[in-house]
């Protein structure tokens, strides 16, 4: 009796994710195509915080050099980079004419890197609206003007994008779609727009495009400095200021290789999976735990109950690998060893909140 109900229980938490994931999938969560006249476009600041990223940066300044815009200026922080990073930069300055570069000095006690650089970036921009691009995503497809013109058509504070991933490696396809899996079986993503709740936020740091008085107002990156996943911490605290934020997924128009390889991901993923359930150690056992009794627990009980959990969970990930526009069979075919990546990160992730420490880019955070 006891199995039934755990075994039912389960399939009752599967359908949800399922449910989820189908929402997800039929909202079409994705930048529209219309855009407005370019004259009519307010002006637009592209920030780019670098460390270390001479392999990236070249390809992202030379996407936004293909792109229009007509009031646009591009600002690049660079915070102690000891590779190129500088050299490439400065080639593209001589390309393009917008590129304008900043050499960083030491980090103030209190911040993490990236939320300095931001805040010195922003505090560089003179322009009605602020784009902050990682330096391993590719932009196309017209995505400034798009971005640009549905923010102001929506009267958002914050307007972010979860990048379309592109994974070369083995490692990658395992550990790189976990990601999708836990957001969009999760949360609804038509909910961050349409609800006030905080609780339904969500947000990506590879990009984030603010309205520019707004954001001079609350100096939101200055109000999460200590913060590892500052992207989400960011959209909550749009909500809370009863501002308007909305989070898409993104297809062509942005692109991003986030991680080279299972190590790098699953190390890289450790420092942000709390922010992804909340901050909430109760909430992200629960989840973790669940998903394994699933499939220890069905395998005590009919057989029914084992293929009404199998065929939703081979469902909602074909319809999460449909939406973040991966490939449904490589989706499926790594999903085990992604499941196993998961428990690896959620393992990381329990060290690096014991010892209260973390390591990214060379650089200890406490």
């Amino acid at each position: 009796m006891i199995l039934i109900v755990a075994g039912s229980l389960i399939l009752f938490l599967t359908f949800l994710r399922f449910a989820v994931a189908l929402l997800n999938m039929l909202s079409r969560p994705f930048l529209p195509l219309v855009v407005a006249e370019q004259a009519r476009l307010p002006s637009l600041s592209i920030l780019i915080p670098v460390r270390n990223e001479e392999k990236n940066i070249g390809n992202l300044l030379g996407s936004l050099a293909l792109l229009p815009y007509a009031r646009a200026e591009i600002i690049v922080y660079d915070d102690g980079s000891t590779d190129s990073t500088a050299e490439v930069v400065t080639a593209c300055a001589k390309v393009d004419e917008r590129i304008r570069y900043i050499r960083g000095g030491d980090l103030p006690p209190g911040w993490t890197g990236k939320n300095h650089a931001c805040h010195r970036l922003a505090g560089e921009a003179s322009n009605d609206y602020l784009l902050f691009l990682d330096a391993d995503v590719t932009v196309g497809e017209d995505l400034l003007r798009r971005a640009v013109y549905y923010a102001d058509r929506h009267r958002l504070a914050l307007l972010s994008m979860f990048p379309r991933q592109r994974m070369r490696s083995r490692g990658e396809k395992i550990v790189v779609p976990f990601m999708f899996r836990i957001l969009l079986s999760l949360l609804p993503l038509f909910l961050i727009r349409r609800c006030r709740w905080s609780s339904f936020s969500a947000a990506n740091g590879q990009m984030m495009l603010f309205h520019g008085m707004t954001y001079r107002r609350y100096r939101f990156h200055e109000r999460v400095r200590d913060r590892l996943a500052e992207d989400i911490e960011i959209m909550r605290l749009v909500k809370k200021s009863r501002l308007r934020g909305d989070t898409l997924v993104g297809r062509k128009e942005i692109e991003c290789r986030m991680y080279r390889g299972y190590r790098e991901g699953v190390n890289g993923f450790s420092r942000n999976i709390f922010s992804m359930f909340g901050n909430s150690l109760a909430f992200l056992l629960l989840y973790a735990l669940a998903g394994l009794a699933g499939w220890i627990v069905l395998l005590f009980v009919s057989w029914q109950y084992l293929a009404i959990y199998l065929a939703m969970v081979i469902a909602l990930n074909a319809m999460i690998a449909m939406t973040s526009r991966q490939r449904v069979s490589e989706n499926l075919m790594y999903l085990l060893p992604g499941i196993v990546a998961f428990y690896h990160i959620a393992f990381l992730a329990l060290k690096h909140r014991v010892r209260k420490s973390y390591e990214w880019k060379g650089r200890k955070v406490e």
